[in-house]
């Protein structure tokens, strides 16, 4: 298969404004991959330059991935106008999935990783397996105060607020964003708690993270509620990466594909 570029040969946008970007392996032989990315990122910053659609499309997969709302391709949804939650990504993640043949590969990264989560608790049928990167443990990460958060994204004040101030700074960092659309819908996915005790998916998980990657502290406790299930799970630390640049890192692609191939 050629070596793929972006933009994709075929995008479209779904129901409640994820837009879906993807590239058709000629001949596959799995399941297609589908990719979900962290907050404040996209298609783009967090797979294509990070070098991972030609490994995937290397263990025989189409790849799919999506731009989540107020992100990327889909900068211009407002999660907050039109009263999203995570079960309305859910449900548009489902079409995809059935749209390109049934179940898929789920690797989500980040706060993607916590809709991955969800969603192959949710429709197991549609995940033949799951990666988990850069996975917080619960919403301690994202606790911020909303009004700083939506007045700073306005052109307001700097947070006084500290968590907020940090959360911020971390949704201005690519360029072109549409700042006040990426705040709201993280705040959309704060109207759900997230318990990932509470909602164990029960298929085979791989959950990698950087050994420097605060945000994902405790991610192999994952690992641990998947094999309860009786799933098969593992835990995969990526030495000296941190939860930016263990995305490039080589041992993580080794990881994943190894995983696929399994």
């Amino acid at each position: 298969m050629a070596s793929l570029r972006y933009p994709a040969p075929e995008s479209y946008r779904t129901s409640h404004g994820l837009t879906v970007h993807l590239w058709r392996h000629e001949q596959p032989v799995n399941n297609p991959v589908l990719l979900v990315h962290g907050f404040a990122s996209n298609t783009l910053y967090n797979w294509v330059k990070t070098g991972w659609l030609d490994p995937l499309a290397g263990t025989g997969r189409s790849v799919i991935a999506v731009d989540l709302p107020g992100h990327g391709a889909s900068r211009d949804v407002d999660a907050g106008a039109a009263g999203l939650r995570a079960a309305d990504v859910l449900a548009d993640l489902a079409e995809v999935a059935t749209d390109t043949g049934g179940a898929v590969d789920l690797h989500g990264y980040s706060m993607g990783s916590r809709l991955s989560w969800e969603f192959a608790h949710r429709y197991p049928q549609l995940v033949s397996s799951l990666v988990m990167g850069g996975s917080p443990v619960s919403d301690e990460v994202y606790q911020v105060d909303a009004d700083q958060a939506r007045s700073w994204a306005a052109g307001g004040s700097e947070p006084a607020d500290e968590a907020t101030r940090k959360f911020i700074t971390v949704a201005s960092a690519l360029p072109d964003q549409h700042l006040p659309h990426v705040v709201e819908f993280r705040l959309a996915l704060a109207h759900d708690t997230y318990r990932p005790e509470e909602m164990v998916p029960a298929v085979p998980t791989l959950v990698v993270a950087g050994s420097k990657d605060g945000i994902a502290a405790g991610a192999e406790k994952l690992a641990e509620l998947v094999q309860k299930t009786g799933q098969p799970a593992q835990f995969v630390e990526i030495p000296g990466r941190n939860h930016v640049n263990v995305l490039t890192a080589r041992d993580y692609k080794s990881a994943v594909t190894g995983f696929l191939a399994r």
